[in-house]
């Protein structure tokens, strides 16, 4: 899935400001993502499936770890209120006035991460890119926090004259300063030896020369990019709260970047091909059980005919065997002159016998070829009920016809169509 990456400026929005924004495909690379400048208005759309994600600046937000009354996860509407007043101290403006977000899987963690940015700020940036047609599906920050187990990071951006060096800290958050010829050591980072000495230092190439030369120390280079990639692959959201997006669209879209880092992941390579392979096999178990029922059904239909063939030589075509060699044997029956299940004596015989004790026998009956339909014949529901079992295993059927009863015989005395 495609995704444009969509930087937020840290100055509030005006007609002639351009965004800085990149577009990364399925498998993104460092080196092949590129920053590019434009209005909110010309803005590129990816083709879909695709996802916007807005990008924070570092300086634009400040971190703070908070303590949260217990089961406060399980009150919704009570979470807003509870960081702004746990923050009410803190802060440098009302905490009504300020975009408050909460970590991931923040319920989990003793004392989560609270990011915070101006929200009149933050908000008139959307809107200016929903206006444009640009709908955002995540807002992220550019630098967060590391976990609680990684080391602290020191992050150099810019060029040399003009550079910022941040610090993510794991119990301190993220902050930053300046970066120039007047930055003599990085004590003013407030880092101890030990984080320093420790500490994971990267730098983008317009610097990377300068913290070396200046400060003695080596750092990675990474492109302009890479703090683009990291951030979209993280598993933050700011858009909570008054700036939450449409639930169902949002749970669409990350179930479709799931299923799509699935299907075009080559870590998940292994899982694909297996499941290709599950599937085949499924496939070629279920045409090998179709065949081979309807190989046996036929086997069974042949041998059904073959039987009817040789006990009754006279069959020129077979369409149902059973059923043919039914009316064979009760034609025979007939023509001997036994009595059928059909026939009006054995109807009466079987009645009798399945007639309670306390139950008078119907005094009103016609016959008809195969059935006996009687009338003016009251009964309880169990009463009939119990009719009913009783004849069934005699191989009749008893009936309601609207006010009248009909009792059948349960051999066939017609050929299906």
């Amino acid at each position: 899935m495609r995704t444009l990456i969509v930087q937020l400026p840290t100055d509030m929005p005006h007609p002639a400001m351009a965004y800085p924004h990149a577009v990364v495909g399925d498998e993104p690379m460092a080196q092949d993502f590129k920053w590019q400048w434009a209005a909110s208005s010309v803005l590129p759309q990816p083709a879909s499936p695709a996802e916007t994600v807005a990008l924070v600046p570092a300086s634009a937000m400040s971190w703070h770890r908070v303590e949260l009354p217990a089961g406060l996860h399980k009150q919704p509407a009570r979470w807003l209120a509870a960081l702004q007043g746990v923050l009410e101290d803190r802060l440098l403006d009302e905490p009504s006035q300020l975009h408050l977000a909460l970590q991931p899987d923040w319920h989990n963690a003793a004392r989560p991460w609270v990011a915070v940015c101006n929200r009149t700020w933050l908000s008139a940036h959307l809107q200016v890119l929903e206006q444009a047609g640009v709908q955002v599906h995540r807002i992220v920050p550019e630098l967060a926090p590391p976990s609680d187990t990684a080391p602290t990071r020191i992050t150099a951006l810019g060029e040399a004259d003009n550079a910022w060096l941040w610090v993510s800290h794991a119990e301190r958050g993220v902050w930053g300063q300046a970066f120039n010829g007047k930055t003599p050591h990085l004590a003013a980072l407030g880092l101890t030896d030990a984080e320093r000495a420790l500490a994971v230092v990267q730098a983008e190439p317009g610097v990377v020369q300068a913290l070396t030369d200046r400060l003695d120390l080596p750092a990675r280079l990474i492109t302009p990019g890479q703090l683009g990639l990291d951030a979209i692959g993280s598993d933050w959201d700011l858009a909570q709260f008054e700036l939450r997006a449409n639930t169902q669209t949002r749970r669409l879209k990350q179930l479709q970047r799931g299923l799509d880092n699935v299907w075009r992941s080559p870590a998940w390579r292994p899982f694909r091909w297996g499941l290709l392979l599950l599937v085949a096999t499924q496939l070629a178990g279920l045409n090998v059980w179709a065949w081979k029922t309807r190989a046996d059904w036929q086997a069974q239909q042949q041998g059904w005919g073959q039987i009817l063939r040789d006990s009754f030589p006279q069959t020129q075509v077979v369409v149902d065997a059973p059923l043919q060699m039914a009316q064979q044997v009760e034609r025979l029956r007939q023509s001997s002159g036994q009595l059928s299940a059909g026939d009006l004596e054995a109807l009466l015989a079987a009645l009798g016998q399945a007639l309670p004790a306390d139950l008078t026998a119907p005094r009103q009956w016609t016959y008809q070829t195969g059935q006996l339909r009687v009338e003016d014949f009251k009964l309880s529901a169990s009463q009939q009920q119990n009719l009913q079992q009783s004849l069934s295993p005699l191989g009749y059927q008893w009936r309601a016809d609207g006010n009248a009863w009909v009792m059948r015989a349960n051999t066939p005395t017609e050929a299906k169509p």
